[in-house]
């Protein structure tokens, strides 16, 4: 996406905030303080932020994108909330770098469409969360039981429940 598109999208995201904030989408989410998160796809930080604050000093948040841009927002908006507790990746692939079986919940909302190589996504997601941890997917503009398939379809995660559009996934043994 170009800088251009992702402003705009920035700027979208802020409208639907002021009738849907990400702190609801959020408090379904077993988030407690000390935890380790990934925001896969973190965007402008809509999510990144609201759950850096959450899990305290003593928790830590990867914010991951494809977008130079999205990684520098989030880092700004970071700094000035004096969330210290924020870590930004810039990907090129799949492979994010952050320790194998750290996080506790793995975020990927409003992405999943978009995912090139989702399997090899996928992976990468059992790669990094806890074998107790929660991933939580909204798949975008794609159909929620396509997205489904393809994450079951991995034999790497079971289904655990859907709500509207966001479906919580447990990994498998």
């Amino acid at each position: 996406m170009s800088d251009t598109g992702f402003r705009a999208m920035t700027w979208m995201y802020r409208l639907i905030d002021l009738f849907s904030s990400p702190e609801q989408k959020l408090a379904r989410l077993p988030l407690r303080r000390g935890m380790t998160v990934v925001d896969y796809a973190c965007g402008p930080g809509r999510y990144t932020i609201p759950v850096a604050r959450f899990v305290g000093p003593e928790g830590r948040v990867y914010a991951v994108d494809i977008q130079p841009l999205a990684v520098k927002m989030v880092q700004d908006f970071a700094a000035r909330a004096r969330l210290a507790n924020v870590e930004t990746v810039l990907v090129k692939g799949y492979d994010t770098g952050i320790p194998g079986a750290c996080a506790d919940v793995v975020l990927l909302l409003d992405a999943f469409h978009s995912i090139g190589d989702r399997v090899a996504l996928v992976r990468e997601v059992r790669r990094i969360i806890k074998p107790n941890g929660v991933f939580l997917m909204e798949p975008g503009h794609m159909d929620v039981a396509a997205a489904r398939s393809v994450v079951t379809g991995t034999g790497l995660f079971r289904h655990v429940e859907t709500v509207k559009k966001d479906m919580r996934f447990a990994p498998l043994p």
